[in-house]
């Protein structure tokens, strides 16, 4: 009998119930629909783990979350929305891969209402939770005692409410968190010190730390950012803005090497709405070698293209070179 043994023959039987070996901890990953952000976590966001999203506006932070829940009802798994900003569009939804037949789906309009769905979605078993977004939740100290009447304005002016109310929130849903995929959603706010104003998520410092991964996406609303392409109305061809260019940093992380940088493509019109998973994945084999490029053409495997797009389109409509690609990207 090792030494470790002898201290766990040694513990009443209630504790040894709770208590394991290190190597008998594990957790599982949620693959995300950008390859080179999936990449960068290790294969993605963990379960049984609280991940934190944030972001500006047109960061297309809630699309993204909509897709991992696709791809998470894809693999068989449940899944559930808590919709704080009363923003949630099941047809856009299904656009992007969701089954809302099957999407549990709740609004929420305080901090406590989302502690109370939370926590009991994963008491019952829930895998991915998505709550949209703690920013738009209000604290407690806007409603007359034990009502949901709201209080006048002048009487809701307390410092941190928001954040302390969240701070209690974050702690219920990581005690109450065995296996569930946890993701919040934040929109960015300034922060304003006596030397500078830097931008944040909201919900204070205990959002950000019961937070195993924390992802900022940013796209700026400058053309540079803009993604055109041609599309015929009628019987004309003419540019149209079909998309974005997202910009992910991945700030903080216990599960994977963390201040990873990328981009990807994400459109909102045309035949490959979400994240673009096809070109995101071609700048990633190219990246690593799997793809040659040289000059304005690239090789993949036996076939040569001329340019991004019709690699892109390549890849698209030939499954077995992209399923090759895929693997080798996994494989390196």
């Amino acid at each position: 009998m090792s030494a470790t043994d002898e201290v766990l023959a040694q513990l009443s039987p209630a504790l040894r119930k709770s208590v394991n070996l290190g190597s008998d901890v594990e957790y599982f990953r949620q693959p995300l629909p950008s390859p080179t952000l999936t990449r960068a976590l290790n294969g993605g966001l963990p379960y049984g783990r609280q991940s934190l999203i944030w972001g500006a506006k047109s960061a297309a932070k809630s699309s993204l979350c909509l897709q991992i829940v696709a791809m998470a009802q894809a693999e068989g798994k449940t899944a559930a929305w808590i919709d704080a900003e009363q923003s949630f569009d099941y047809n856009w939804a299904e656009s992007l891969g969701v089954k809302t037949n099957e999407l549990i789906y709740s609004e929420a309009k305080t901090t406590n209402d989302m502690a109370n769905a939370g926590t009991s979605l994963m008491d019952a078993g829930i895998d991915v939770l998505v709550v949209d977004s703690i920013s738009a939740l209000l604290p407690a100290i806007y409603f007359e005692k034990d009502s949901t009447e709201l209080k006048n304005l002048e009487n809701t002016k307390q410092i941190g409410a928001d954040s302390k109310d969240m701070g209690s929130a974050v702690k219920m849903l990581n005690f109450a968190n065995k296996k569930t995929l946890l993701i919040l959603i934040s929109q960015q706010r300034n922060q304003i010190s006596a030397m500078y104003t830097q931008l944040q998520p909201t919900g204070g410092q205990a959002t950000k730390f019961y937070s195993s991964v924390i992802i900022k996406l940013f796209s700026s609303e400058s053309q540079k950012q803009a993604i055109e392409k041609k599309l015929q109305v009628g019987d004309k061809l003419i540019n149209e803005i079909v998309g974005r260019r997202i910009l992910w940093d991945v700030q903080f992380s216990k599960t994977s090497p963390p201040f990873q940088k990328g981009e990807y493509d994400f459109y909102f019109r045309g035949d490959n709405i979400g994240v673009d998973t096809v070109g995101d994945l071609a700048d990633l084999a190219v990246t690593l070698g799997i793809i040659e490029k040289g000059g304005s053409w690239y090789t993949a495997g036996e076939e040569r293209y001329q340019g991004r797009d019709r690699l892109i389109d390549g890849l698209r409509a030939d499954s077995e070179l992209f399923a090759k690609i895929q693997a080798g990207v996994i494989n390196v």
